[in-house]
């Protein structure tokens, strides 16, 4: 009936495949759980050896990307509903799947966002800007969620039925890191699909490092336009994606523009060692779109 679905890609999960797999016994076979690797080195590998005791495996051969292998999940499971969790999330409910499955037995939800949470304790000041952000802007309340059901949607904790994954899958254009999630979840709205929500959040487990957030936040942001010209500049997303609704409005502003990207590898400097920002973090990634070449956007 239920399918786990975790796309993995050089990151330890046996933690996580443990606790779904003690959950799953005591549901009477009503849930399975599949692992996709998509070409992890081989000392992430190593772990499956033991993983194939409680879960099935698939291991690929050349790295397709964060859309197609979601995609891919549906050649592997015949469940009618897939629940997808990121590699790193952490189980924080010991009645988490039982939760999914008494949810869909009453609602029958097309799609269901169950979101995530972070960390309560702020960590070192290399790890702290990517907890910051995930903590302030990423981690909405349940109240939040189900006041305002289409915004905020991501891939990190979710539901989908099988058919509605079939007719509207991930779009496997966008191959870098990031909006994957925001096109999906637009293209859902834009074709009626409502999402359903649940309080019934992972953990955030991992944190990137300050540099190592910033440089995804990088490849993000090159993937704006991406979407934005795959939606077909579509004016309602355009309103979701904050960031770039401000540039288009003052991409022709010639002192504002040169005054960004003076400040870019500044703004970056103090934002890497450790001052956690927001305002400087939008300040940065506004100068990296001004000083991003519009010539090398993919078209």
């Amino acid at each position: 009936m239920l399918a786990v679905c975790i796309p993995v890609y050089n990151q330890n999960v046996e933690r996580l495949v443990k606790e779904l797999c003690a959950q799953a016994k005591l549901l009477h076979g009503k849930v399975s759980i599949l692992l996709i690797d998509d070409a992890s080195s081989e000392e992430f590998q190593a772990q499956y050896s033991n993983l194939r005791a409680f879960a099935k495996v698939i291991q690929l051969d050349v790295n397709i990307g964060r859309s197609k292998i979601r995609n891919a999940f549906l050649e592997y499971t015949s469940a009618e509903y897939l629940l997808f969790l990121d590699c790193d999330a952490q189980i924080v409910r010991s009645d988490f799947l039982s939760m999914y499955l008494e949810f869909i037995k009453v609602n029958r939800p097309k799609v269901l966002f169950g979101a995530s949470i972070y960390q309560k304790e702020s960590p070192p000041m290399n790890y702290r800007l990517r907890w910051k952000y995930g903590s302030m802007i990423e981690s909405k309340s349940f109240q939040f969620r189900i006041s305002a059901p289409q915004l905020g949607f991501k891939t990190n904790n979710f539901l989908v039925d099988r058919n509605i994954l079939k007719s509207y899958p991930f779009n496997e254009l966008i191959t870098g890191y990031g909006h994957e999630d925001t096109l999906f979840g637009f293209e859902l709205e834009q074709n009626g699909i409502s999402i359903c929500h649940i309080d019934n959040p992972v953990l955030n487990a991992h944190l990137d490092s300050n540099s190592q957030f910033l440089n995804k936040t990088d490849e993000a942001l090159n993937n704006l336009f991406h979407i934005w010209e795959l939606s077909e500049k579509n004016g309602s997303l355009l309103e979701r994606l904050n960031i770039l609704k401000v540039y288009f409005k003052h991409e022709r502003n010639l002192i504002l523009s040169i005054t960004l990207r003076c400040l870019m590898r500044p703004l970056r400097f103090l934002l890497e060692r450790g001052v956690s920002s927001l305002t400087l973090f939008n300040l940065y990634k506004l100068a990296y779109l001004f000083a991003f070449n519009p010539a090398q956007r993919r078209q």
